[in-house]
């Protein structure tokens, strides 16, 4: 089958991780994918399988009259593309970029999938765009969430709503050992509100003087850098946290860290928790999503908390530094935890929607 693929940029993102990912898993399926991107052109974050192509049509950035022509430029561009890559079937990542593909996709009699990042009960992508997406959503031929809660909320726009988890690449070797783990407490994201760094670095500032072996790393970068820099000076933590910036290297990182913190205000679905799981990587995790807490069994695989409660993420990373053996429980349990979202299994429940569509447009 050919794929034709919407996602605004392939740039350091939970979603677009998420598309490299599964792109190379359908390409080894046999199946023609074409991802399209509509930021400036940058080059791919995550690495990319060599079978998938990448169209860049650059409609992003430049001068304020530039970016306003791009606007209007972006939906025939879309329908160009979908008419010259004659795909089986249009994907798409991400509401607003959705909204766009699907009035491309008028008319054109090709299913399109649409594929939700975040929990719309706590984000909206704003106006127009809320209220296009309550219209469009019901063209679609799927759209695909992450969790339960998520697609309950979704029916209303939808009659076929999918719950498809992320993907994860996970591990068999015995690397993953706490005894060469170092007392490093890790957080990774984008640098934003959302994400509660903030609420990390307060936590933390609690309990480093208890626990002076061991240090704080936030990789990331974002619109908050600034203030959390001046955060860390206020909190007199210039010597025990750090924010390096983007990684390629995460994953290493997660396997040698003492253990992973979730901070965030709300999630959609966390990429970077479920690696640290599958790193064997001991988690805290605030409760702030139902996918979260499908993830997360409190104290079998890490430590659930409520979110915005500094005192309860404090005395959860200090409960977690204090206690070796609860740290190697949750390292020999985390990857266990994971298998069900291994590649393998999660490009398996899109093969199956695959089908499924290819056969009722066989039977039209």
């Amino acid at each position: 089958m050919r794929f034709t693929c919407f996602i605004y940029s392939l740039g350091p993102g939970g979603a677009e991780r998420v598309m490299s990912i599964l792109a190379g898993a359908w390409a080894s399926h046999g199946h023609r994918v074409t991802i399209v991107t509509y930021d400036e052109g940058y080059p791919p974050f995550f690495s990319l399988s060599p079978e998938v192509t990448v169209q860049k049509l650059r409609l992003s950035g430049g001068s304020a009259a530039r970016r306003v022509s791009n606007h209007f430029r972006r939906i025939p561009a879309f329908r160009r593309v979908i008419r010259e890559t004659q795909p089986d079937i249009v994907i798409s990542f991400m509401d607003r970029t959705n909204v766009l593909v699907l009035m491309a996709a008028i008319g054109l009699g090709i299913p399109v999938i649409v594929s939700e990042r975040t929990d719309p009960r706590r984000y909206s992508p704003g106006f127009p765009y809320n209220y296009l997406r309550r219209w469009l959503y019901r063209k679609a031929t799927a759209v695909i969430v992450q969790s339960k809660g998520q697609a309950d909320w979704f029916k209303q726009m939808s009659d076929r709503v999918v719950v498809i988890p992320n993907p994860v690449r996970t591990y068999t070797d015995n690397q993953n050992s706490q005894a060469g783990r170092t007392f490093t407490a890790v957080g990774a994201g984008r640098l934003s509100f959302e994400k509660g760094f903030d609420l990390l670095l307060t936590a933390f500032a609690k309990v480093h003087k208890e626990f002076p072996e061991w240090s704080l790393v936030i990789y990331g970068d974002g619109p908050e850098r600034l203030a959390l820099e001046r955060r860390i000076q206020e909190l007199r933590l210039d010597k025990k946290a750090q924010l390096p910036g983007l990684t390629t290297s995460l994953t290493a990182h997660l396997r040698t860290a003492g253990c992973f913190v979730l901070s965030s205000r709300f999630e959609g679905f966390p990429n970077v928790l479920i690696e640290a799981l599958a790193c064997g990587c001991p988690v805290i995790a605030t409760n702030c999503s139902d996918s979260i807490a499908e993830i997360v069994r409190h104290g079998w695989n890490g430590l659930l908390i409520p979110s915005e409660d500094t005192d309860s993420l404090a005395n959860a990373l200090n409960r977690i530094m204090e206690d070796a053996k609860l740290r190697r429980i949750f390292e020999a349990n985390g990857p266990d935890s994971v298998g069900r979202f291994d590649i393998d299994s999660v490009a398996g429940l899109w093969e199956k929607l695959f089908q499924e569509i290819a056969s009722e447009q066989f039977s039209n």
